[in-house]
């Protein structure tokens, strides 16, 4: 229990807002949640001990590897998994209840695998590929995540189902293979975060693997086009992506979050915009149309239109699950933004100046939105970032030779006054409630 802590029961009890007996019933209760919490500090240092300790492994025998006889080489290349099972078996027996134990054995093994696999491959010259190798890799170390509860381990899986997906579908991009294990790959985890969002959602472990959950979705979505040409269904499924990112940051489990431990909100909102502004350029929808028909296939034939539709059926589902929870349909139309692009692509595609002007007229509705918002929730943050969409929009358009200097120039006048009449009638109001 920290000192200062200690000073301001001293100084409530000095006041007379707490007896002396209540201050000691207060220090007993902090005392004993003090010592039934986890030491997280000794789980970061042991878990990064276990990481140096299982590269320092690897270096020492590649180093002499080349003197070694093939019998030796397959005796080095099963003792780092043998130790590591030796340590998990141990900690099952007698350290389950110890997270920097646990933690630190897991992520041990974890690499011992890698290592046991490389070396015997190695050793009598299996050949294979990288994908097939991660692939292998992953599926052996899963069950150390529901063994022993290891959460590194899990971030680990996480990124290497991300590096096989990578290997499979952009490294081979030009054979137009599709990463499909990695579907039932991040389903295997799926258990394990069902857990932790049931009953650790506080913990910084759930957080980090809320964002690289989001971060890995977000890289493989693009490998699933399989060296598909149109670009327009690649930027329409990742639309479709972050609407669905954003409707699950609006969901009451995250919403209640800080923003930083929302890693769905905050992705979804800044991959949407991205993308609309992207597509706010007349040269975007002209390129799109100009070469939709050259030496390609219908769009109906593009498989990434039927990723992005089912996206989006995913992105319906949880709009319409939120109105059986509320009764209410609170139309936010961040989280419509594929649906409108998608409408946009299959109707006026062959009409881009029209498309334009409806891309920049919804940019324009959302930052009108966010502006409101953050006037009616007294959100200086929330409002500056609506008028900071329109400030980029405004940006954008200056590049636009189709737009007279004259209204680039009276865009930028309103957007400065929108700045500064905003964040006035906010301090104002702010102030007006203080005095009341």
């Amino acid at each position: 229990m920290s000192k200062p802590f200690v000073k301001e029961l001293q100084e409530l009890i000095a006041a007379n807002i707490i007896t002396p007996a209540t201050a000691q019933e207060i220090a007993d209760y902090y005392k004993h949640r003090e010592k039934d919490s986890p030491n997280r500090f000794s789980a970061v240092v042991n878990i990064l001990g276990a990481l140096l300790v299982s590269l320092g492994i690897v270096l020492v025998v590649a180093h002499n590897w080349d003197e070694l006889g093939r019998f030796a080489k397959t005796f080095f290349s099963f003792f780092p998994l043998v130790i590591g099972q030796g340590l998990c078996f141990y900690v099952l027996v007698k350290k389950k209840n110890n997270i920097a134990w646990r933690e630190s054995a897991a992520v041990i093994l974890f690499f011992a695998v890698a290592c046991s696999i490389s070396l015997i491959s190695q050793t009598y010259h299996i050949t294979g590929t990288m994908s097939a190798f991660l692939l292998t890799w992953m599926l052996l170390t899963i069950p150390l995540v529901y063994i022993l509860s290891s959460s590194t381990v899990a971030l680990l899986y996480i990124a290497g189902i991300t590096w096989y997906a990578c290997a499979t579908g952009f490294f081979n991009y030009s054979n137009n293979v599709v990463p499909i294990y990695y579907l039932p790959l991040l389903a295997l985890i799926v258990p394990h975060y069902y857990s932790y969002s049931t009953h650790k959602k506080e913990s910084n472990f759930f957080h980090l693997l809320n964002w690289l959950l989001v971060l890995s979705v977000t890289i493989v979505l693009g490998s699933f086009s399989g060296g598909e040409d149109r670009t327009e269904w690649v930027f329409t499924g990742y639309l479709a992506l972050f609407s669905v990112f954003y409707l699950l940051g609006r969901l009451e489990n995250f919403s209640n979050q800080k923003l930083f431990a929302n890693p769905f909100l905050i992705v979804g909102t800044l991959g949407t915009i991205c993308i609309l502004m992207f597509w706010s350029f007349g040269w975007s929808w002209t390129d799109a149309y100009r070469y939709s028909d050259i030496d390609r296939p219908s769009i109906y034939f593009s498989p990434f239109l039927y990723v992005t539709i089912s996206i989006l059926i995913i992105a319906a589902w949880l709009v319409l699950s939120g109105y059986r929870t509320t009764k209410n349909i609170i139309f936010d139309p961040t989280g419509f933004s594929g649906f409108v692009l998608l409408v946009l692509l299959l109707a006026f595609r062959s009409l881009p100046h029209i498309a334009v002007l409806f891309i920049n007229l919804w940019i324009l509705y959302l930052a009108v939105f966010f502006i409101r918002k953050g006037a009616l929730q007294d959100h200086l943050g929330i409002l500056n970032f609506g008028l900071l969409m329109v400030a980029i929009l405004g940006v954008l358009r200056f590049f636009d030779n189709g737009i007279p200097f004259i209204w680039r120039g009276v865009f930028f006048l309103a957007a400065g006054a929108g700045f500064f009449a905003g964040n006035y009638m906010m301090i104002k109001k702010r102030k007006s409630i203080t005095k009341k």
